[in-house]
């Protein structure tokens, strides 16, 4: 019953999710007879994370999205990670399209909109509430993390012209809905559902996860907007996900890839939950693991096998990877130290990327035993991005001894010893483990931590190299809006920077 009343809520809100962005919209949707208690939310609910799912986790086209991978071949991925964007994305093209993204916001919003309708004890009323307030506002932020300034829409019926909100007052609303969220949900250990049974799934948002967000949602304000003392709310944050009893790191780099990318662990904060179901599974493609990764993880292929797509040599591995005794050089990436002895006429001098290490495949058909799908969710936060963020907020405000504690933390788990650098290189530290801990994990993440942090010339590649003050001051550092946006939407302006280098309508 609750896939043929999600099938309903989608079709009516298809027809209304368009608004600003294409055509006029049918809000008649809020006027139906089904808001009426737990089991109809129950299904809205559902259909909102079936649309995260499908739109953050699923779509490829976020994964081709991200302008800051450290591969050394980047095969489609190149002119966006040289910020040279017109010369693949034309003015149409998926990736500078926020269409997505507001669907999912859209769903949040017809929740949020009737709720009040609905026969619900107060339990369950705030789980509905808090679970819309905060999907939604994880979306926020990452809409102002790649366009900046985004049109801000709360409501299902505001479906009129729409200008592009200050991204400043869009991250407002995120602090408030996160807030709010906080404050209705439990923590991820005590979540309930409708029925009164503990919710497994990181992907259902508790109130670790509100704190988890706000932490980078303050990060990047603080930065950004050049609001230093926002990085102690951003610690504080940290603080509040990390005594949180529901989260522990796994107790090695092994148990990362085989538990914790899995995903439901108890290191993992939000996640994509997929299941190798009709509805819910994801393709090996949708992974970013399903560009890089080949021998020996996908079914019929060898050492020789050409590998095509993402591409990253020994050599910067060693680079990123630089201490011997790194647990990650063995597990992230296949029996690195003896395939680097291997002729290059076969292994043409790259590594075997190898962190998303189980598959599922097909059992029967004419796909038999080849790769389905990875056995592993798309793990957007977990704990050790947190503990990370925490050290590098820490080094901001001058904490060099408890930002230390948190590097090591991370540094200990995969087998290294702690940092001895200086105080001054501190920073670098943290952000280089963050490479190294997080490597093609999540959406943008690397690219995300290069604007945050100002190392986007030191570290990106192209024109990101040499982008001027005033280059960043007109955007150059979000995407171009689609054109697609300004469709019936004449209040819509492009971004000062794209308008100048390809994407003047």
């Amino acid at each position: 019953m609750k896939k043929y009343l999600y099938l309903l809520i989608g079709v009516l809100f298809l027809l209304s999710c368009e608004d600003f962005l294409t055509v006029e919209s049918d809000t008649g949707v809020t006027d139906l007879n089904y808001w009426k208690n737990a089991s109809d939310l129950d299904a809205a609910n559902y259909g909102m994370y079936e649309t995260f799912r499908w739109n953050i986790g699923h779509n490829i086209t976020v994964k081709y999205r991200d302008r800051g991978l450290p591969f050394d071949v980047m095969g489609i991925w190149a002119n966006p990670s040289n910020n040279d964007l017109s010369r693949s994305w034309t003015p149409t093209h998926p990736c500078i399209n926020w269409n997505t993204e507001y669907y999912i916001i859209n769903e949040a919003n017809l929740i949020l909109d009737n709720i009040d309708r609905a026969d619900l004890t107060p339990e369950q009323y705030n789980f509905f509430r808090g679970q819309a307030l905060g999907l939604r506002a994880y979306v926020y932020f990452y809409l102002l993390q790649n366009w900046g300034d985004v049109p801000l829409i709360v409501h299902a019926e505001d479906v009129g012209m729409k200008v592009r909100t200050p991204w400043q007052e869009v991250a407002g609303q995120c602090i408030s809905d996160l807030k709010e969220a906080a404050k209705l949900l439990p923590v991820a250990n005590e979540l309930k559902d409708i029925k009164g049974n503990l919710v497994t799934s990181k992907q259902a948002v508790s109130r670790g996860t509100c704190h988890a967000i706000l932490a980078h949602l303050y990060a990047w304000k603080a930065a950004l907007n050049e609001e230093p003392d926002l990085l102690r709310l951003a610690i504080l944050e940290c603080d509040s996900v990390i005594a949180d009893n529901s989260y522990a790191l796994a107790n090695t780099i092994h148990d990362v890839c085989q538990v914790v990318l899995t995903g439901n662990s108890r290191e993992g904060i939000l996640e994509c939950d997929f299941k190798d179901t009709e509805y819910d599974s994801n393709g090996w493609a949708g992974y970013l693991a399903g560009s890089c990764q080949w021998w020996p993880v996908v079914p019929l292929t060898t050492a020789s096998t050409a590998r095509r797509g993402l591409l990253i040599s020994n050599n910067s591995v060693y680079k990123m990877y630089p201490d011997e005794k790194d647990q990650r050089r063995e597990e992230y990436f296949y029996k690195l130290d003896s395939m680097a002895k291997v002729s290059t006429s076969i292994t043409k001098g790259n590594a075997y990327v190898y962190k998303y290490q189980r598959i599922i495949k097909y059992d029967s058909g004419n796909q038999a035993g080849k790769i389905k799908s990875y056995d592993a969710n798309e793990i957007l936060i977990r704990l050790a991005d947190i503990i990370l963020l925490r050290a590098e907020c820490k080094a901001r405000v001058g904490d060099s001894a408890g930002a230390r504690v948190d590097l090591n933390r991370i540094r200990n788990r995969a087998g290294m010893v702690d940092y001895a650098g200086t105080d001054a290189s501190l920073q670098d530290e943290i952000q280089d483990e963050r490479e190294r801990e997080l490597f093609i994990e999540g959406n943008g993440i690397r690219y995300f931590d290069c604007v945050r942090n100002g190392t986007f010339r030191e570290r990106l590649k192209g024109k990101f190299k040499t982008l001027t003050d005033k280059d960043v001051e007109d955007g150059a550092l979000f995407l171009p809006i689609g054109k697609i946006a300004f469709n019936n939407n004449t209040l819509i302006l492009q971004t000062l920077y794209w308008k100048r280098n390809g994407y003047a309508y």
